[in-house]
């Protein structure tokens, strides 16, 4: 009896956890409209709020790099970084977050005009769950998140370089969906 018990009560708790995860996103971007100028990610696109990142049409952008125009040319790409970061000493900041929480699993990217540095930084909360480096040129390369990192808040892309720019061509994340209240 207390076998069936604890595996009743394990396919409940699993049930649940089931239906709070969300599925895993695989963002291309193409769903955003192709524009020929660089325009500020809409926050929701994939369950993600996204702060700092564009996205551009690189077939009809004049401004766009090499590593830019590694994809068809009927899709946006998405970046951080590039000629804006100038004034900063060419370190730019961008941002993707979801106050339920979410989990970055792997992106195809490319520096968008030479050799760049990325630094990915994740939180919980604001409680610091890992930190690593990449370093990649204008030729796209698949970047694997540290699955230690577990459930984040908020990651953040710090992109170093002359001018650096990190372009990413997809996105897989496991996202939360918090469940409605009741009544709705």
């Amino acid at each position: 009896m207390k076998t069936l018990t604890a595996t009743g009560a394990l396919a409940i708790c699993l049930l649940a956890l089931a239906v709070g995860a969300g599925a895993q996103e695989q963002l291309n971007f193409s769903q955003l409209p192709l524009l020929g100028i660089p325009t500020p990610m809409p926050n929701g696109y994939g369950q993600l709020n996204w702060g700092n990142f564009f996205y551009v049409n690189p077939a009809t952008w004049p401004g766009a790099g090499p590593g830019y125009r590694l994809a068809p040319q009927n899709g946006d790409v998405v970046f951080v970084g590039g000629i804006n970061c100038r004034l900063n000493g060419y370190s730019c900041f961008g941002t993707i977050s979801n106050q339920a929480g979410f989990q970055l699993v792997s992106a195809t990217v490319a520096g968008g005009y030479g050799a760049t540095q990325v630094t990915v930084t994740a939180y919980n909360n604001g409680a610091f769950l890992g930190s690593t480096q990449y370093f990649m040129g204008t030729e796209t390369q698949v970047l694997e998140f540290p699955q230690s990192w577990g459930l984040a808040t908020q990651v953040m892309f710090q992109v170093t370089g002359q001018p650096g720019s990190l372009v990413i061509y997809n996105l897989s994340a496991y996202t939360v969906v918090l469940d409605p209240p009741a009544g709705r």
